[in-house]
C-alpha cells in the first residue's frame, strides 16, 4: 500500500509540475541603451519599460522568456536567423517593416524630441541653422525627423544614443534628436544629466512602438496577443505604465 501510495503521490506531483510550467520558451532581443523603454541597470540586469510589459505579456501566456543584449544594428538579423523570436526594442511600426515583420498591437505612441543644454538659445528647428552638430544613434527614426527640417546643420552620428548625449553634456555637440521618453530620462532622472538638459522642440508626427516576430510567426504572436489582452483587462499594463512613466 505504501508503494501505491508513494507512486500515487509521484504522479500527482508530476501533473501538479507540468501544469504550472511554461507551455513555451521564447528569446527576446532588445538594444538596452534606450532608458526608460529598455536599458542596462548598477547589476548589469537588464530593465525598462518594454521588458516589464513583455515580461507580463509572457507570463499571462504562460511562456517563459529569456533577454538577450543586441546591438541596434544587428537586432533584426537576430530572429532573421532565428537566435531570437522577438524583437522588443522601441521598434517603430513602419509600413517598410510590416512588409517583413509581423507586429504587436502597439505599446507605446512617441515623438522625436531634440535635446539641448539648459543655456542652450536653440528652440526652434530654424535655430539649427549656421552648422549646428546634432546627434543621433544611427538608423533610427531621429533622422527621418531632421530630414524634415530646413536648415545646415551638421549631422553626427552614433552607435548608441548615450554616447551622443554624453557628447552633449561635454560640449561636443548643440543638440541630440531622440525618442521623447529617452529625452525626458536624460534630462529629468538620469544621474549626472537631470537638470542639464531640457527639450527645445519635438517633433509633429507620432510613432507607434511595437514588439515583432517574424512574419510567418502567427502562433506565437497569437499567444502574446492573447497574453496582452489579459494584462489590460486585469490592470498590469496600467501598473507597468504607471511605473515607468506616471499616471495616466
Amino acid at each position: 500500500m505504501k508503494k501505491i501510495l508513494s507512486s500515487m503521490f509521484l504522479a500527482l506531483s508530476l501533473m501538479i509540475g507540468q501544469a504550472g510550467a511554461a507551455d513555451d520558451a521564447i528569446v527576446i532581443a532588445t538594444n538596452p541603451t534606450w532608458p526608460p523603454m529598455q536599458f542596462i541597470d548598477m547589476d548589469k540586469k537588464i530593465i525598462g519599460f518594454e521588458i516589464d510589459l513583455l515580461d507580463a505579456i509572457c507570463e499571462a501566456a504562460n511562456i517563459k522568456c529569456t533577454w538577450k543584449n543586441a546591438t541596434w544594428e544587428g537586432i533584426f538579423g537576430e530572429i532573421e536567423s532565428h537566435n531570437a523570436d522577438v524583437i522588443a526594442s522601441c521598434v517603430t511600426i513602419t509600413e517598410a517593416r510590416q512588409k517583413k515583420y509581423l507586429f504587436s498591437e502597439p505599446v507605446y505612441n512617441i515623438v522625436q524630441a531634440l535635446v539641448v543644454l539648459n543655456d542652450s538659445p536653440i528652440a526652434k528647428p530654424e535655430d539649427l541653422k549656421g552648422g549646428k552638430k546634432v546627434g543621433i544613434q544611427i538608423g533610427t527614426t531621429a533622422g527621418e525627423a531632421l530630414k524634415k527640417i530646413d536648415a545646415d546643420y551638421e549631422l553626427v552620428t552614433y552607435d548608441e544614443v548615450g554616447l551622443a548625449l554624453e557628447d552633449l553634456a561635454n560640449g561636443r555637440l548643440d543638440a541630440v534628436m531622440c525618442d521623447d521618453p529617452v529625452a525626458k530620462y536624460y534630462a529629468s532622472q538620469k544621474e549626472g544629466y537631470k537638470g542639464k538638459m531640457k527639450i527645445a522642440f519635438t517633433s509633429q508626427d507620432a510613432e507607434v512602438i511595437g514588439f515583432l516576430v517574424l512574419k510567418d510567426n502567427t502562433a506565437l504572436m497569437d499567444k502574446l496577443a492573447a497574453g496582452f489582452k489579459t494584462i489590460k483587462e486585469n490592470g498590469k499594463e496600467k501598473e507597468v505604465h504607471t511605473k515607468w512613466f506616471g499616471e495616466f
